[in-house]
């Protein structure tokens, strides 16, 4: 078996503000991919899947732990764009759909750009240079 990455979720606490901004940002909700306690996006195929904080809880508590609260990060999760244009115009959506962001910058090891969603979750968009 070889090890792949299938689906990202990510407590909410606004499912419909959260499911607003990413399909601001243009990722697709999956057919049948919302109900009143989470939503699904279609990431190229990998699900985006945004669950409500109180039945995230649920699961996270299966191992002993506690979901992180509102604004806080355990994790950033990547985005690999193909050109700086495709990372500046993913920034703009963001800023549309009302995201956080300082905007993108040039790095030693290529182009990034940072957002948070509307509950903190940290992302990161980058165009690796050679």
């Amino acid at each position: 078996m070889s090890a792949t990455i299938s689906c990202v979720t990510l407590p909410v606490d606004d499912l419909q503000k959260s499911i607003a901004f990413y399909q601001g940002i243009g990722l697709p909700l999956e057919d049948g991919g919302a109900d009143e306690d989470q939503a699904s996006f279609d990431v190229d195929g990998v699900s985006l899947v945004l669950m409500a904080r109180s039945e995230f809880s649920t699961f996270a508590e299966r191992t002993g732990n506690r979901p992180a609260g509102r604004g806080t990060s355990s994790a950033i999760i990547s985005y690999f764009a193909e050109s700086k244009g495709d990372v500046d115009a993913l920034i703009a959506k963001v800023r549309a759909a009302g995201g956080q962001t300082p905007g993108a910058k040039d790095e030693d090891w290529g182009y990034a750009a940072y957002f948070a969603d509307p509950d903190g979750h940290v992302w990161e968009v980058v165009h690796h240079q050679d």
